[in-house]
């Protein structure tokens, strides 16, 4: 593992870290997809909606750095060590299913967004299928140094072609900048608003940033501003990019009063682009969704075999130092899962029911992020710390309070919804 560093200096280019590729990982086709709808029904007065989501997040994936720089252990780490045995259990079952529902997401959203690529030349399923074996090549020769690089690479086209088609259809900002600072509840909305904030910015992918702040060697307390500007900076790319996609939405489908279903968001969206822009609107958003989509499975290939790793040390009961070696890229734990992740996915890419798989990962989930936030309000405020790192403040408790009371009532919400 590599050696602690001292902070570099805080400049928003020194902080295009780890964050931004959590960031990545986090904006898959449900955020697409949901940002695209809900511009489709509402316009713009739901913009804030998005902000807040990413905001949350941000206030959850900053918990779980401080709580590494305060401990030296993965939240994983701290979920075994202080949390009673069937928190341990709980997670790692829940682990196993969300890598098939996940892998089998992202690999079919990929698969999509080759065929609009392509105009179908590819289709889907195969689509699909080599997309999951070209992340299992690269991670596994790649290592993490060259996985960072191509993250960055496909942030910087899905930023920019998402960010120019919205800023290409903008034509009065009156709307939307009262869309982002009036919060405003459409009748008939609540649900919806629960969901659009719930959605944006990942899940388990959050825990990533554990694993990855290792390989940057990132220890200790003088680390807790870089952290916290890192994940800043990633959820306010997270921020712009659902926010760009709304705008874009109110602009192709709102505001010409055209209405989609959520299986129309996508190919629709860029057919309307091209009627707007020419074929660089079409063509644009097509690479911006495959960029953002294909991130997201690189992102998870590279990032969830850490967590079998780790769960593996510990319920072998491993020493520190041998848990920490089984989170490494070459070790037999990590490569064993990603081959687990990429082959999982392949015969669901056949099935011909993506609905199914859709509803089945809505289900899984919904149940992650409440969980994620009543353990660090004991995690960061009960344990003890060996750095002088601080401990959660009043308003971060009830920020946290508040993210499992509302990601409670998004995931029964969404569960019921998908059982009907």
């Amino acid at each position: 593992m590599p050696e602690s560093k001292t902070p570099p200096a805080l400049s928003v280019l020194k902080l295009a870290g780890p964050g931004l590729i959590v960031a990545a990982a986090g904006i898959g086709s449900g955020d697409v997809v949901s940002a695209t709808v809900g511009g489709a029904r509402y316009g713009v007065v739901l913009l804030w909606a998005i902000a807040l989501g990413a905001f949350f997040k941000f206030v959850l994936s900053e918990g779980i750095a401080r709580f590494q720089l305060a401990t030296g252990k993965t939240v994983v780490e701290g979920w075994a060590e202080y949390l009673p045995a069937w928190v341990k259990a709980y997670f790692t079952i829940y682990l196993l299913l969300w890598t098939v529902f996940v892998s089998a997401a992202l690999t079919n959203a990929t698969g999509l967004g080759m065929a609009n690529l392509t105009g179908g030349a590819i289709p889907t399923a195969w689509g699909a299928v080599l997309h999951s074996l070209i992340g299992f090549v690269f991670v596994w020769f790649g290592g993490y140094g060259k996985f960072e690089k191509l993250m960055k690479l496909l942030v910087g086209i899905m930023g920019f072609s998402i960010l120019i088609c919205a800023a290409l259809t903008m034509t009065n900002p009156g709307p939307a900048l009262q869309g982002l600072f009036v919060p405003t509840i459409p009748p008939g909305s609540g649900t919806y608003v629960l969901s659009l904030i719930g959605g944006i910015g990942g899940s388990i992918t959050m825990l990533s940033y554990n694993y990855w702040m290792r390989e940057e060697g990132m220890k200790g307390a003088g680390y807790v501003s870089y952290v916290r500007g890192d994940v800043g900076v990633a959820y306010v790319f997270t921020a712009l990019f659902g926010l760009s996609i709304m705008l874009i939405a109110n602009r192709a489908f709102f505001l010409p009063g055209v209405q989609i279903t959520d299986v129309q968001a996508v190919p629709k969206m860029a057919e309307t682009l091209g009627a707007i822009l020419g074929p660089f609107g079409e063509y644009a958003y097509a690479i911006g969704f495959w960029a953002a989509v294909f991130a997201s499975l690189l992102g998870v290939w590279q990032s969830v075999p850490y967590l079998y790793g780790d769960l593996y040390g510990i319920l072998r009961k491993l020493s520190p130092a041998a848990r920490e070696a089984a989170t490494q890229v070459t070790s037999t734990p990590y490569r064993l899962a990603l081959v687990f992740i990429t082959l999982v996915p392949i015969p669901l890419a056949f099935t011909g029911r993506p609905l199914f798989i859709i509803v089945s990962y809505t289900v899984v989930g919904s149940l992650f992020v409440p969980f994620l936030a009543a353990t660090l309000l004991y995690l960061n405020n009960r344990v003890a710390w060996t750095e002088p790192v601080p401990k959660n403040h009043w308003s971060t408790n009830l920020l946290l309070v508040a993210i499992l009371a509302l990601f409670l009532a998004v995931g029964a919400q969404e569960a019921m919804g998908a059982l009907r």
